[in-house]
């Protein structure tokens, strides 16, 4: 055979192989498309058997395989269809680097991302931006991974994961969605999420979608009758443009942490901390601040609360990526925040938890550390209902009411509600009013005048609350 006829031959051959890769390729592009990535793997394996450098048939086969969770499986793959110019694929594997924390690989592949795209003139497209800025942020966290101590790990149902934490009376109750439902007005039935109240009973904080389908922290007082005042959003600013779930305020009544996967938010949902203030038109909230690593990761990680009276933290997580599952940490808090030094050769393991038992002291039984600091019980039976307040009212024939379900005449009770209720607004008053004394004393001699003004709408309310309180005596007794 010439020299010409088999250049002709190897022609021939080579558009026969492309011709019979090219019909599998765009079966296993429509099967990809659709999401049917197990047909998609199963058609391209023995097409990238026979062809192991086919750039479309490798990413295909690797990018179903990721899609199923094969990790592993898909990187080899994926890392032929990278070299062979494929875009998508350099996309996946610059992702799959982030979820490891692994900060160069991912840098090197958004690189080959851009190059590739750039050799077609193709446009930088947002989604190389937003890893980009995750990649700043992910690199960041890793500077900065708190050393915790981790006391145990649960893996349990997503669906009542609350139940599983035990807080002390202290530390106040997470409630269940439907709490917040029969507790506060119409408006929030649907669309709930977890709410907290501390341990007076004197505030609820929970989680609704508004109008547009975000979810944004929502607060309000409950009076001493029981019922809940006025629900107003918190700060705006605390969800970043994205959804804010999961409120839980520390005792010091200032330190509120919450989940939202807005802007700056490592992926997911991440765990922040806000501190409050008393503002003129109520709290005030400072910017949330992400609290980094080990909390939170690539993934969902919400409601960390915890407990100073029994030294216990808790969150929730589902970095483990068990279907239907959240793993839950418990970890001793501290005091003051001790970083993991940065060139440890352990710090991703310690950022990702991936290995708990390097967060632990040598010598240390934890199941028996922790049964000590657990509370006995939920201790649900000592929170007083905040559906069945208590108050001190003399009757003036030898018997003292305690509670609403005392009175026999409705309208006494009415007019207990009435009181109750105009004691609330005097307490709140009285603490604004110290708040402009306190600002006084600090030298704002602007507030003078309002001082005085404050004063006589103390003396107002007051002579309400005596009323109204004389009112349902003489109503029940007369």
């Amino acid at each position: 055979m010439t020299l010409k006829n088999t250049i002709i031959s190897l022609a021939l051959g080579l558009a026969g192989i492309a011709t019979a890769i090219a019909g599998p390729v765009d079966e296993a592009r429509k099967l990809y498309r659709s999401g049917d990535y197990v047909a998609a793997a199963e058609l391209m394996k023995p097409v990238v058997k026979r062809s192991p450098k086919d750039g479309n048939a490798n990413f295909f086969y690797g990018a179903s395989l990721f899609q199923l969770g094969d990790y592993v499986g898909a990187e080899g793959p994926l890392t032929v269809a990278e070299g062979r110019s494929v875009a998508e694929a350099a996309q996946i594997l610059a992702g799959m680097s982030l979820d490891r924390y692994d900060v160069d690989g991912a840098e090197e592949h958004l690189d080959k991302w851009a190059a590739i795209l750039k050799k077609g003139k193709k446009s930088i497209p947002s989604e190389h931006d937003a890893m980009t800025s995750r990649l700043i942020r992910l690199r960041n966290m890793l500077d900065r991974v708190e050393r915790i101590e981790i006391l145990d790990s649960l893996s349990v149902d997503s669906a009542d994961f609350i139940s599983y934490y035990r807080l002390s009376r202290e530390a106040g109750r997470i409630l269940p969605p439907d709490a917040v439902g029969r507790l506060v007005s119409s408006g929030f039935d649907d669309e709930l999420s977890t709410a907290y109240m501390p341990e007076n009973n004197t505030e609820i904080l929970w989680s609704a979608a508004d109008s547009t389908g975000i979810y944004r922290l929502y607060g309000a007082d409950i009076l001493d009758d029981g019922t809940v005042d006025h629900a107003a959003p918190l700060d705006d600013k605390l969800g970043e443009g994205g959804d804010a779930k999961f409120p839980f305020l520390m005792p010091d009544g200032v330190t509120l942490y919450y989940a939202n996967n807005g802007e700056n938010s490592l992926g997911g949902y991440d765990i922040f901390m806000t501190r409050r203030t008393d503002g003129d038109d109520g709290k005030d909230y400072f910017q949330g601040q992400n609290v980094g690593m080990p909390y939170n990761s690539p993934y969902d990680d919400y409601m960390l609360a915890i407990d100073e009276a029994s030294g216990i933290g808790w969150w929730a997580t589902d970095r483990n990526r068990v279907p239907g599952k959240v793993t839950i940490y418990v970890f001793a808090p501290s005091q003051i925040r001790v970083n993991a030094d940065p060139d440890d050769p352990n710090l991703a393991a310690l950022a990702m938890l991936s290995d708990i038992s390097l967060s632990r002291r040598e010598g240390v039984d934890y199941e028996e550390l922790l049964a000590s600091r657990l509370p006995q019980t939920s201790d649900e039976a000592g929170h007083r209902s905040a559906a069945s307040p208590r108050f001190a009212l003399d009757m003036g024939n030898g018997k003292v009411y305690y509670r609403l379900s005392d009175f026999s005449n409705e309208r006494a009770r009415s007019a207990m509600l009435d009181a109750l209720g105009a004691e609330a607004r005097l307490r709140k008053h009285l603490e604004a009013e110290e708040a402009m004394r306190e600002k006084y004393r600090r030298g704002d001699r602007s507030l003078a005048g309002a001082i005085l003004e404050s004063e006589r709408q103390t003396e107002t309310l007051r002579r309400q609350t005596a009323s109204q309180r004389n009112t349902a005596v003489r109503l029940e007794t007369r």
